[in-house]
């Protein structure tokens, strides 16, 4: 397993071999030398502060590292449709391009964002704390930090619970790190460790008072994070806030800083430093002698930046000092830099090709292996290999300056699916990962990677290359994306979920996306207890890969069907997937083979006929929702207001977020009040209460969002006005209607109303008062304005029968 790890931390690294700079190559020297270790833990994607991070990481030269707790996949998504696991990867990408920027590394626990927590203790109780607090101490043990830094504190000031539970764990860390007696197969693997300490990295967000509280303060570090970087150009917090910036399904784009930046560091446990490397964990002079050291000094110092080959015969001197290391992460970790440098200072450009994205068991794909040297460095390509007896018959090859050298093969077919180690297995709080060695790594590592032996001015040297696949896009440019092992076929059904009136039939449609050159197969539906499908089976043609395929399917509910998935099996019995990309500019696209089904809902949701306007605010799955329930809806971006005839609907229903991403829908708001008056019925569904749109009033009377929102899923419903017609038509809404709910009952609801409002409903968390202002409907003129952060986006998508029969009245109550 011990060895797992270590070929898995290189290949994380040596994802691509694109060359840099004599400045680039410098700077990573200066990190390979330094043996300083700093860990940052925090509870999500964005919490981490990515300037801190850039400063210690390219200002210190210390090898540092987030640990988030989760994945964010309990989030929002200001950019598009992802939500739960999709968010979740979504998220983990965005963290790995932030990390491109201020080259820290990345590791993750199992704990899942099941959405905002009120307390520590309910997030710990739901993650398992034991189970969490190990991946802490895994991460700690193995990565060796010399002090650990949290982004929160450990008690309320952390606002969200997952946020203070991060600083818990982080300080528990530390001590059980270093205890021998927990995680005793971890010991066994990694040895103990003790960090010096955990500090805090406050902020005058929290404390104004901090410049004073901190001065002369033996408890605070100190330090000014703006410094510049002259070997790159940048200062640290430049850097930062262009790697804060990958955030973007948060809405974290920052202007970019420069200058002089002060931050706060709290003592919270281990020792008090006067700085957060007086203490040498770790030195060359322990790990391999004092003359190494005096040599890694001579190479800094006498470093060539005009021709870095130059370099070389010196590097693989240091190099043979690391090999003759026990093995550890940190020898793993040293070697692929020093690996990486010695490739840089030769100029030596490697990669692996395929034609097609896609390799399944169909057929073999064809590959390329391409090496070029653009410098005078004498490198010879030895041999080539897939696995540890899948050599590739090749000629060694002698390259000749900048003139590529390629040499074609075809890749094995897989039986194989690529996804996600962590979504392999069913899950709820925390991620059920059956490959412990992958435990607390970013992403799984390539699905095809071959090792490339090289001589470099006559010396040995091994790499790793993973596969990809190469597009020209003519809008943007050069596109590269990893080789996934894929099924011969994948089905989507075009929907989530489906609602049936009892007796009713309807036709869904199912894409059939091909991974063969050519496909002839049966295909079975297998429904659940009380449905009827038509077809049952389907034969299924595909003459070229990447066709794609659709049927439709009539699916008709009886008077007894139950809830239940429609799924699909494939010849040999087994269950058919399905084939989804996330695909932004800022990430690596990615794909996701999820099991193929269809939720099927019997409901009695009866609906007013209404035409509905929806305008787009963030992607999201409500429009979706309300066509299943059978209302007329057409969707609309903002700017098509300006010349849109309302009077042609009964409701518009503004999108969620529309105002923190669309600010000139202000623009709209007296058309849309006008609207109102003349007999129409908007909808206004959660808007966020920070930065844009903090303290701002909405609707024809005013109203002001807070940041109340009430995160139990079950909490208690009370109903303030029963007789109100949106509680009793076209449907009789009862509690039994909030059953089943998902992740919260809703968000950002509103804080102050006009008296004119009338509030629905009231509920809350446990432990704290009713709060009133998560559906207000207000009667103007002849038709009705109505605020809602009722979570819809999360329960519509969910099947939330309830949700449904709510949304119905809002839309069509009478």
């Amino acid at each position: 397993m011990h060895k797992i790890i270590l070929i898995f931390a290189i290949l994380l690294v040596n994802a691509s071999w694109a060359n840099k700079n004599p400045a680039e190559i410098y700077q990573n020297l200066l990190k390979f030398k330094s043996m300083k270790r700093v860990l940052y833990i925090a509870a999500h994607p964005d919490d981490e502060n990515t300037r801190a991070l850039a400063n210690f990481s390219l200002g210190e030269n210390a090898e540092t590292a987030y640990l988030s707790l989760t994945r964010g996949d309990g989030g929002q998504n200001l950019i598009g449709s992802e939500l739960s696991e999709d968010l979740g990867i979504l998220r983990t990408q965005e963290l790995l391009a932030a990390r491109s920027y201020d080259k820290a590394n990345q590791f993750f626990t199992r704990a899942v964002d099941f959405g905002y927590s009120k307390s520590p203790e309910e997030s710990m109780e739901k993650w398992g704390k034991d189970l969490i607090l190990s991946d802490v101490v895994l991460v700690i043990r193995k990565f060796k930090p010399d002090v650990i830094i949290t982004r929160f504190p450990p008690d309320e000031r952390g606002g969200h619970g997952h946020h203070t539970a991060s600083a818990v764990l982080a300080i528990e860390g530390l001590e059980k790190a270093a205890d021998p007696n927990f995680e005793p197969e971890q010991v066994k693997l990694y040895g103990t460790w003790k960090a010096s300490a955990v500090y805090w990295n406050s902020s005058s967000w929290w404390d104004d008072s901090l410049p004073t509280k901190s001065k002369d303060n033996p408890k605070y570090l100190v330090q000014d994070i703006g410094g510049y970087n002259s070997l790159l150009g940048m200062s640290y917090n430049e850097i930062g806030t262009i790697a804060r910036s990958q955030h973007k399904c948060q809405g974290f784009g920052a202007i970019i800083e420069r200058g002089s930046r002060i931050e706060y560091f709290e003592h919270l446990a281990g020792e008090q430093l006067t700085n957060f490397f007086q203490k040498e964990h770790h030195t060359w002079s322990d790990l391999i002698n004092k003359d190494f050291e005096k040599e890694l000094n001579q190479i800094v110092n006498d470093f060539d930046f005009i021709h870095p080959e130059k370099n070389i015969a010196s590097l693989f001197k240091i190099r043979s000092s690391v090999l003759k290391m026990p093995n550890s992460y940190l020898k793993s970790e040293k070697l692929n830099r020093i690996n990486q440098i010695i490739i840089d200072c030769a100029g030596l450009y490697m990669e692996a090709t395929s034609e097609d994205f896609a390799q399944s068991r169909d057929k073999q794909l064809k590959s390329k292996l391409t090496f070029l040297v653009r410098s005078d460095a004498n490198v010879v390509v030895n041999y080539y290999w897939l696995t540890d007896k899948d050599i590739i018959d090749m000629k060694s090859a002698n390259l000749t300056k900048n003139e590529p050298f390629s040499h074609e093969f075809d890749l094995n077919k897989t039986s194989l699916l690529s996804n996600p180690y962590w979504l392999l297995r069913e899950y709820q709080n925390t991620y059920q990962v059956e490959n412990k060695a992958l435990l607390g790594f970013p992403e799984n590592p390539p699905s095809f990677v071959g090792n490339v032996s090289l001589s470099i001015n006559g010396e040995e040297l091994e790499v790793q290359l993973p596969f990809e696949f190469v597009e020209r896009d003519p809008a943007y440019g050069e596109r590269r994306r990893e080789v996934v092992a894929s099924p011969l076929y994948t089905a989507n059904f075009e929907q989530k979920i489906a609602l049936f009136q009892p007796g009713n039939s309807k036709t869904v449609k199912i894409r059939f996306h091909s991974f063969a050159d050519k496909l002839d197969t049966k295909v079975q539906l297998l429904a659940p207890e009380g449905w009827t499908v038509e077809p049952s089976t389907i034969q299924l043609s595909a003459d070229r890969k990447h066709q794609e395929v659709f049927q439709e399917v009539k699916i008709t509910a009886s008077s007894n069907s139950k809830r239940g998935k429609l799924s699909l099996i494939d010849d040999q019995k087994n269950q058919v997937h399905s084939y989804t990309e996330i695909a932004y500019d800022h990430i690596p696209k990615q794909v996701i083979f999820k099991l193929s089904q269809i939720e099927l809902i019997k409901l009695d949701a009866k609906t007013n006929p209404k035409k509905i306007a929806y305008i787009k605010g963030v992607e999201d799955a409500v429009p979706d929702g309300i066509r299943e329930l059978g209302l007329d809806l057409k969707l609309f971006e903002v700017e098509e207001l300006a010349d849109l005839d309302l009077s042609k609907f009964d409701v518009v229903v503004l999108g969620i977020r529309i105002y923190n991403v669309k600010q000139e829908l202000k623009n709209f708001d007296e058309k849309l009040f006008q609207f109102v008056e003349n007999g129409g019925r908007v909808i206004m569904q959660y808007n966020t209460a920070s930065r844009w749109v903090k303290e701002q009033s909405y609707g024809p009377k005013p109203f002001e969002l807070g940041r109340k929102r009430v995160t139990e899923e079950d909490a208690e419903v009370t109903f303030l006005e029963k007789e109100h017609p949106v509680l009793n038509n076209p449907n009789k809404i009862s509690k039994k209607d909030f059953e089943n709910w998902v992740q919260e009952r809703g968000l950002y609801f509103a804080e102050t109303w006009d008296e004119s409002y009338i509030p629905i409903l009231a509920w809350n968390d446990k432990g704290e008062e009713p709060t009133k202002g998560s559906l207000l409907i207000l009667d103007h003129g002849k038709g009705q304005f109505i605020y809602t952060g009722i979570s819809f986006f999360r329960e519509l998508p969910n099947g939330v029968e309830g949700a449904f029969k709510l949304i119905a009245n809002l839309l069509s109550y009478e």
